[in-house]
Formats: structure tokens, C-alpha cells, sequence
């Protein structure tokens, strides 16, 4: 199956939010899960899966990635957008994709709110919902035979 999943990462080694629910889709589908930037790019890949925080301002390493994303890189993306209130959308990156021609193929917002001293672990059921979500764009995008 010719996708990623790829994940902000603030503090090297520790599991963050964006992390655990890309890890967890990255291991139902067998499929190579990384932080961005990936340790090795991205190549004529069907779908680039993104899970990452937005709190008001998208991680710097997060944008550059994106703006090195062309259709020869990836042909579709779909968003997994960590928020305060899960309504964030993806700001710059949505310009950034349409001026390289990349497709989002969709975005999810899962809330999860953030105190003092960083944002709270993310729930079983935001979990479900960023799988699911998941599920369907694997669905859309790729033909039964390509899941077995």
C-alpha cells in the first residue's frame, strides 16, 4: 500500500498526542509511521496521512515539509488536526497543497484541550475517531485488493 503516516513531534522521545494516534493508525495498515520530517521522503505515494497540532500556530518543520510535497511526492492527504476545540482548520497548509497540486483528500479534528503544562492524553474514543476516519480515506482511495 504506497501511503505514510506522518506525525509533529515537539520534544525528541516523547509521546505526544500527534504520535500516539498516528502510531496507532500506522500499525493497522503495516505501513511506515515517522515524525516529520520522515527519515526518508516521501515517494510517489498514494495517500500522506497528517496528524498534528494546531493551537494557533502549525509547527515550522510541519510547513517546510508541506511545501516540499508535490504530486510526485504524494498524490492525496488527509488531515488529522489536534485542537482546543477540534474546529481548527489546517491555515497556510491548505494554500500551501493547492499550489503544489496535492489533493486533501480530508481533514478530522479531534478536540483536545490544552492547560498549563501542555495538552491532555488523548482519549480511546479520539483515538476511534482519527481510526475511522482513517478507514474511510483508505476506502476512497484504494481498491479492496490493496488492503488484503
Amino acid at each position: 500500500m504506497k501511503m505514510k503516516v506522518l506525525f509533529t513531534q515537539k520534544k525528541e522521545g516523547k509521546l505526544e498526542n500527534p504520535e500516539i494516534i498516528g502510531q496507532r493508525i500506522a500499525r493497522a495498515y503495516k505501513v511506515k509511521g515517522d515524525k516529520v520530517p520522515p527519515a526518508y521522503p516521501c515517494e510517489s505515494e498514494i495517500l500522506v496521512l497528517l496528524c498534528f497540532e494546531n493551537y494557533g500556530k502549525i509547527d515550522s518543520k510541519l510547513i517546510k515539509f508541506c511545501q516540499d510535497l508535490s504530486t510526485a511526492r504524494a498524490s492525496n492527504v488527509a488531515l488529522i488536526i489536534l485542537s482546543k476545540d477540534g474546529t481548527a482548520g489546517a491555515g497556510e497548509l491548505e494554500g500551501i497543497f493547492k499550489k503544489n497540486g496535492v489533493n486533501i483528500a480530508g481533514t478530522c479534528g479531534i478536540a483536545v484541550s490544552k492547560g498549563l503544562f501542555g495538552a491532555k492524553r488523548v482519549t480511546d474514543a479520539d483515538e476511534k475517531k482519527a481510526q475511522d476516519f482513517a478507514d474511510k480515506m483508505i476506502t476512497s482511495l484504494f481498491d479492496a485488493s490493496a488492503l488484503n
